[in-house]
């Protein structure tokens, strides 16, 4: 124990160094095992922000062939041509949303062009003409939270019988799903 006391550097007697000792590896051997229990696993903590944010999508696939009246029905007064190849998709999480759409320019005198949407998730307004709606016009109304998928797009292109001719033109449609 007289190396004990030199090597703590202690001048205390070998029994005073003697209990010093063990006092201190009673210590570590209590400190020690609590240390590596800590030990065992490690934790953090982090602040997770979490928001749903209005979801109001709509899509179009495909375009419209060119809608051409080469042909008259006798007896008819007005001439006409349509295409459905056209599809849209929309998806909402709001509630009392609606699709308006709204024409580029409007349509030349005598001719008129119609939009009809299906929906089954809000109230159709059926066929809606667009030759003038360079202000939006409502197409289908009280649309519920959910989505319309592959739903058809109807165009309609009306001539009256007084129209002798109209060049090649074109127009751009805006489909908006709004409030």
């Amino acid at each position: 124990m007289q190396q004990l006391s030199v090597i703590f550097g202690s001048s205390h007697p070998a029994g005073t160094t003697r209990l010093l000792v063990n006092a201190i590896l009673a210590l570590l051997l209590v400190l020690f095992p609590l240390r590596a229990a800590a030990q065992d696993h490690s934790s953090v903590s982090q602040i997770v922000t979490v928001e749903v944010k209005p979801i109001i999508k709509i899509a179009v696939t495909g375009s419209p062939r060119p809608l051409v009246i080469s042909d008259v029905t006798r007896g008819a007064r007005t001439l006409s041509v349509s295409d459905n190849s056209t599809r849209y998709s929309m998806v909402t999480n709001l509630d009392d949303m609606k699709i308006v759409a709204s024409i580029s320019d409007p349509m030349p005198e005598g001719t008129r062009l119609f939009i009809s949407l299906e929906s089954t998730t809000g109230n159709t307004n059926g066929s809606v003409d667009l030759s003038q709606a360079q202000t939006p016009v409502n197409l289908v109304t009280g649309i519920s939270r959910g989505c319309d998928i592959d739903q058809t797009i109807t165009y309609t292109f009306t001539a009256d019988q007084s129209v002798f001719s109209v060049d090649r033109q074109s127009r751009s449609i805006t489909l908006t799903l709004t409030n």
